[in-house]
């Protein structure tokens, strides 16, 4: 709804919450002159609607001065986290809120179906205890949306915020919401980080009221090292299939020419992808050329009770011990964290 400021009609992108303008076409929320009084979304979101084009705002939002603010207000918090990419970074903010949480684990539908639920619960459950509730939901699929909001409601929910890292599906979340209620949904979604550009108050129906919220930049994604039309061909879509390979000593493994392993063991490590299926993966010899230009190296011990996370794409799983050499475009994209599935 527009707002009015000293008797001017302020008018903001229902898709993202920026204020909409024609005046400078390189500043968010731009829309040419003849649609401003009209528009429902700004130039950028409408592309990404229609287009799906991708661009970049770099706009950093500092967690740890959010998290006060809003804990502050003592609203009720919905914390999402992208099942296919928990990791220690992606955590963290838990371990300063101390409202009342409800951790919704998201994308349900790219985890393989015989990975259950309740074990995926409580892996959030050992590490947190002040948690009001745990669900898991896909967004895609319609799954524990309806089971979410009444929970809510039952609390005596009458407004909350919904935060998380870029593109743990928030805005996903919101617009199944919505439809679940007979709206429309709005909120743009996208696989480009930090869509959503400001706080906005959504109201579902006379019962609740959700707060969408910028989400918090993944400093350690791979997003941050490679173009954002490559990385939006390694999002996956679909249930992702395992890749399971067996790595001999002295052999390496080459991902989509952006992540080398190699095996420093003195025995064979076996190895589990939890990435898109259709990633290109190469195995073979090591060897001393690296034409790859990954510039990063680093030794990482591993052992069958810690996943390898690969910031933003997936995960590795390992059945046993073993240490690894890898290379990529910056170590922060690698990252350990205690064993999921």
């Amino acid at each position: 709804m527009p707002l009015k400021r000293e008797n001017i009609m302020i008018r903001k992108c229902i898709g993202c919450g920026l204020e909409l303008q024609s005046i400078d076409k390189l500043k968010p929320g731009y829309v040419v002159e003849k649609k401003l009084d009209s528009a429902e979304y700004c130039e950028r979101c409408f592309k990404v609607i229609h287009y799906g084009e991708a661009k970049l705002i770099d706009k950093k939002q500092d967690k740890d001065d959010f998290i006060k603010k809003i804990v502050c207000e003592n609203l009720p918090i919905i914390y999402l986290l992208d099942i296919t990419c928990i990791s220690e970074e992606t955590l963290e903010p838990l371990k300063s809120i101390n409202s009342e949480v409800y951790i919704v684990l998201t994308k349900r539908d790219l985890i393989p179906k015989s990975v259950k639920n309740n074990k995926l619960i409580s892996y959030i459950q050992n590490k947190f205890e002040n948690i009001k509730s745990i669900l898991v939901v896909s967004s895609t699929k319609k799954w524990s949306i309806e089971e979410l909001y009444n929970k809510l409601v039952k609390d005596k929910v009458k407004k909350c915020y919904v935060i998380g890292h870029t593109n743990s599906g928030k805005s996903s979340l919101i617009n199944s919401l919505l439809e679940l209620k007979g709206n429309k949904a709005y909120i743009t979604t996208s696989l480009v980080p930090n869509t959503t550009e400001e706080v906005m108050n959504i109201k579902l129906d006379e019962n609740l009221t959700i707060i969408d919220t910028p989400g918090f930049i993944n400093s350690n994604s791979i997003v941050n090292f490679i173009d954002i039309n490559k990385y939006k061909t390694m999002i996956p879509k679909k249930e992702i299939k395992p890749k399971i390979y067996n790595l001999r000593p002295g052999f390496m493994i080459i991902l989509e020419e952006l992540i080398r392993i190699e095996n420093n063991s003195d025995e064979s490590i076996g190895m589990v992808f939890y990435l898109k299926n259709e990633l290109n993966y190469k195995k073979m010899k090591v060897t001393t050329s690296n034409e790859l230009k990954i510039l990063h190296k680093q030794t990482v011990i591993i052992d069958n009770m810690q996943d390898l996370v690969i910031e933003g794409l997936g995960f590795i799983k390992f059945p046993k011990n073993g240490i690894l050499t890898i290379y990529t475009l910056d170590d922060k994209i690698i990252s350990k964290r205690d064993k999921l599935i």
